[in-house]
């Protein structure tokens, strides 16, 4: 696990910017620190020694030194590719995974990533094609981020950070991207492969990009939904497949060479691939809770009880939180607005996590991949109501308004499925997860020049034809877990030089479960059947019957106390920078609106405060907009229907 940074360019990258990059990926890999640099090209990495910790050290070459591969991640077949290659004839100096990249490449090129099995960001040099060619994983574990330079090469880095001093000596400037804040306001995050920045952008998971002196060239390698296919198992048999996949998930993300954990909350996913682990592992197995303050919160009795049940070691971490000065880490270290509150309490607890081991695993991937999230009941039933005229269930969803205790009660749930029956694949979307603002709103509050709407960009994410559930969790595979979930895990992880892995979002497993039909991922009411049913008399009922529960923090409570004063001193000062952006009668209106269970407010107050934040880190740029480009100006209103 490394951070990494570099690019190919006419005029070249200078060892003292490269250095300045790396430096600021330190974190990343605290154990070691390589460059590589020939003539335009330059390739640096931060180095977290997992594998072959003696003899891993990058950049490695291959056996001429003709390639050259710097690499953030894992990959996990490496024994198997390493003994293929081996046969083959390729020589190897380490036993590390990285040294599988270079004669890969060597001998597949860019086919090389269908190979992988595993979360990477990596790039290769060649110097017999004088190219350049970077990759990313699948899923977009690993992020990339990139630019293209005025000589037509690229620049690129680990994280937004590093990339910045490789932008200034490119000459590249930092202009904010007015879309990006449009749709944050949306989803709380910068969809990927947008940036902040309008002249960087995230490869896109499953992707390689490869530069040479013909130009550039950019490829999809892997789609989640162009590898679903028709599942003919019944669903005994399917229950078993699900095991068997898991299990082998689960084993190869064992390898390792320093101190392995999991995270272990009272939840399935967790449960399981403790469960997996210790068959592997046995009883020293070291497993990690996180002792919520609020009760309603926490899971940490379900986590220790499923530890003893499966006889393995759980050490309770108590969180040392304190919002405010969490909130301004969070900010600083994230490098774009990012409005996923869960990631101070994942910023903590990896802190603690690593005093104890260098690597976890996780159980992210198991809500998005096997239905998991009541919005996936909504969205199996949705097609039964299709007959419903869009006036009658709006009626209804604005009748339900005004008995509903909250939007996550029964009756809020009931109303937001009426408001996402009567819309487009785009907005059903907003009002089934976020539920922050819409484009009716959202459009009479915004200062900067007209940007697309959110919900078209999401509708066009939404082609396939699939149904309804299996478009619902394509959406969430694309937006929520690319650009919300991972970013959050991987950052918070890798602040803390904590290497984060999730078995349940192994492509082999991914394109089994999608496979599967509608009726063994949701029945009725009932969420992620197939995953609790494999594991049923395997882990405790209470967790394989038990209620979908997040890992939240109280928003509202810090909303109304720890971060009260905040809020007010900076998005109620008549010059926030938000405002720039926003119509400030409609922020004076927020602060002025009392917590409500109508809509979302602690989201949307939440998601103001962290964009005010960053925005006061990087108040270069505001909004420039023309009388022509200005959109129509009503008074704003604060509409909870």
């Amino acid at each position: 696990m490394c951070g990494i940074a570099g690019g190919l360019t006419q005029s070249g990258i200078s060892t003292s910017t490269l250095n300045i990059a790396l430096d600021a990926l330190r974190h990343r890999g605290p154990d070691d620190c390589g460059i590589f640099r020939q003539r335009s090209v330059a390739l640096g990495m931060r180095r977290l020694a997992i594998i072959d910790v003696a003899h891993g050290q990058q950049p490695i070459s291959n056996e001429d030194g003709s390639a050259v591969v710097v690499f953030n991640g894992e990959i996990y077949n490496y024994v198997e590719l390493m003994r293929e290659l081996k046969s083959r004839g390729h020589q190897f100096r380490t036993a590390s995974d990285t040294e599988t990249l270079v004669h890969l490449y060597e001998e597949y090129g860019p086919a090389m990533c269908s190979r992988l099995r595993g979360m990477f960001a990596f790039a290769i040099w060649d110097e017999r094609k004088q190219s350049l060619f970077i990759a990313r994983d699948r899923f977009g574990k690993k992020p990339l981020y990139f630019a293209r330079t005025m000589d037509d090469g690229i620049v690129f880095a680990s994280e937004l950070k590093a990339l910045r001093p490789l932008l200034a000596e490119a000459g590249i400037g930092e202009a904010i991207n007015p879309q990006a804040i449009y749709d944050y306001l949306s989803l709380g995050s910068i969809p990927q492969p947008s940036t902040i920045y309008r002249n960087v952008e995230c490869l896109p998971p499953g992707s390689w990009l490869s530069i040479t002196p013909t130009g550039i060239r950019q490829e999809c390698y892997w789609r989640l939904d162009q590898a679903i296919t028709v599942s003919e198992l019944s669903y005994s048999e399917a229950k078993e497949r699900t095991r068997e996949l898991v299990a082998d998930a689960v084993r190869v993300r064992l390898r390792s060479d320093v101190p392995l954990g999991i995270f272990l909350s009272g939840g399935l996913d967790s449960s399981v691939i403790a469960y997996e682990a210790s068959k592997v592992i046995g009883p020293e197995l070291q497993t990690f809770t996180v002792a919520m303050p609020d009760r309603r919160l926490d899971e940490s009795a379900v986590a220790s009880r499923t530890a003893r049940a499966l006889g393995i070691k759980n050490e309770v971490l108590t969180l040392d939180v304190i919002p405010e000065r969490d909130l301004i880490n969070l900010v600083q270290h994230f490098d774009q607005p990012f409005a996923d509150s869960s990631a101070i309490p994942s910023m903590a607890v990896s802190r603690l996590a690593r005093q104890r081991v260098s690597v976890v695993l996780n159980g992210d991937g198991g809500d998005e991949l096997f239905a998991g999230y009541r919005r996936y009941v909504a969205a199996a039933w949705s097609p039964y109501f299709r007959y419903l005229p869009n006036f009658a269930a709006m009626a209804t969803a604005n009748g339900l308004q005004y008995f509903r205790t909250g939007r996550r009660s029964r009756c809020g749930f009931a109303e937001r499925f009426l408001r996402g029956l009567s819309s487009s694949n785009g907005a059903r979307y907003l009002h089934w997860t976020n539920d922050l603002l819409k484009e009716d709103l959202k459009h009479t509050l915004w200062k900067g020049p007209p940007q697309r709407a959110t919900e078209e960009w999401l509708d066009s994410l939404a082609t396939e034809p699939l149904s309804s559930l299996k478009k619902h969790m394509m959406l969430d595979g694309r937006v929520n877990l690319l650009s919300d979930l991972l970013v959050k895990m991987d950052m918070a992880t890798m602040a803390s030089s904590l290497e984060g892995r999730s078995p349940l979002m192994d492509h082999h497993l991914a394109e089994f479960a999608l496979s599967q039909p509608d009726r063994y991922l949701v029945h009725g009411n009932r969420t992620k059947c197939l995953l609790r049913d494999a594991y049923a008399g395997l882990l405790p009922d209470e967790v394989v019957r038990g209620a979908k529960r997040g890992f939240e923090v109280p928003l509202r409570g810090w909303l109304t106390h720890n971060l009260r004063p905040m809020l007010f001193d900076l998005l109620g000062r008549p010059n926030a920078f938000v405002r720039n952006w926003i119509d400030g009668r409609f922020v004076d209106t927020m602060l002025k609106q009392p917590p409500t269970n109508n809509f979302n407010w602690d989201g949307l107050m939440y998601s103001l405060l962290v964009l005010e934040l960053w925005l006061e880190q990087h108040s270069v740029v505001t909004p420039v907009v023309t009388q022509s480009s200005t959109p129509s100006r009503r008074s704003p209103q604060l509409v909870l229907a």
